[in-house]
């Protein structure tokens, strides 16, 4: 916890440089609120190292750590979601991100509350499952007001997910809707938890060590979301080539589809290892492509109504009728210059040849 806790204060103090003050309403403040979301989740970390708040209760007011952090976890979640909506929310976003700074606002001077009339007074809390009615309420509130800002991040970026196209934007989104994710299941975990005031079961000791595996996998994905695109450029590239290894199998449908149909013009395609694709993916896509387009242009030239005329018939039944399956596929395919382009449209169109395909043999079967 203690390598993690140095690491998130790194890149929280690094990312501070990248603020520009003067321009700071420019981005409608995102720049600013994700810098306070990484302090507040920093400030956060500090207080999950055990000998730390040991030492700064001892030196305070007893549990005071635990208000510290509980909120600064919700504070840090809330310029999150913040800075989530101004990025790339929708207008409806903008109401409930004014719902949720008040209702943070009620919660901080609930735990305030319950801090100064009930928790001051306790021993301090080494322990994760309250013993008491008013720790139960105070950690009660807390967790689930968390699982409400996750949720709500979540549902955000999950909205957003679709209309990105640049890779490494999904990869950062992907990132922050895990991220988020593990978070809503943390809070989750605890509010269980808090039950084992109630019933002993729910205070197990894997309970609590399964939310901090949350806790730790929530912040280290999220952070690893803010690191510079530099960093992304690998993971980007290994990841088009493995989505790329899943075209070429759907091409290869297609190809064989035309290597059946068009055995002169259509050549058969070999299917290279896996290790082999990933070296030059390029390479192979180009080749399935070459051979589809071969096999449509002659599947054009052979339906042609008229052609051929009085020569005996290339196909017959269940031949003709895949013919025209595959044949009415291709049409669908918009033209287009770019190689990524083409490959999308031919893997569209052996998706539904694939699809059609199920669909008849399950209506053959019943």
């Amino acid at each position: 916890m203690v390598s993690l806790c140095i690491a998130v204060w790194i890149l929280t103090l690094d990312r501070l440089q990248a603020i520009h003050w003067k321009d700071i309403r420019k981005d409608n403040g995102i720049a600013l609120y994700v810098w306070l979301m990484m302090l507040f989740f920093s400030i956060t970390m500090i207080f999950l190292i055990k000998r730390f708040s040991i030492y700064f209760d001892t030196h305070t007011l007893n549990n005071l750590d635990r208000l510290i952090a509980y909120s600064s976890i919700l504070i840090g979640i809330f310029f999150g979601a913040t800075a989530s909506v101004e990025a790339v929310g929708k207008p409806g976003d903008r109401k409930i991100i004014f719902w949720l700074k008040n209702s943070l606002f009620l919660t901080i001077i609930t735990l305030v509350f319950i801090y100064s009339l009930f928790i001051s007074k306790l021993p301090n809390m080494d322990y994760f499952v309250p013993r008491s009615l008013p720790e139960a309420w105070f950690m009660f509130t807390t967790f689930i007001f968390g699982v409400i800002l996750c949720a709500f991040v979540d549902k955000i970026y999950l909205s957003y997910l679709p209309l990105e196209r640049s890779p490494i934007m999904r990869v950062r989104t992907i990132l922050i809707i895990v991220s988020t994710f593990f978070a809503c299941v943390y809070f989750l975990v605890k509010i269980v938890t808090v039950g084992g005031y109630y019933w002993p079961c729910f205070g197990s000791q894997a309970l609590i060590n399964y939310s901090m595996v949350l806790l730790v996998l929530s912040t280290t994905l999220h952070f690893s979301a803010l690191l510079s695109n530099q960093l992304y450029i690998p993971i980007v590239l290994i990841s088009r080539k493995i989505e790329g290894w899943s075209t070429f199998k759907d091409l290869k449908y297609l190809t064989d589809r035309m290597q059946q149909l068009c055995p002169e013009v259509a050549l058969p395609l070999p299917t290279p290892s896996v290790l082999s694709f990933l070296l030059n993916p390029e390479y192979y896509l180009y080749n399935a492509i070459i051979a589809i387009m071969d096999g449509k242009s002659m599947l054009d030239d052979l339906l042609l109504e008229e052609a051929f005329k009085g020569e005996p018939a290339l196909w017959e039944g269940d031949m003709l009728r895949e013919a025209l399956r595959v044949k009415r596929a291709l049409q669908s395919i918009n033209q287009s210059e770019d190689f990524w382009n083409i490959v999308k449209e031919y893997r569209q169109a052996s998706r539904r040849l694939i699809i059609g395909q199920y669909q008849y043999l399950s209506q053959e079967v019943s």
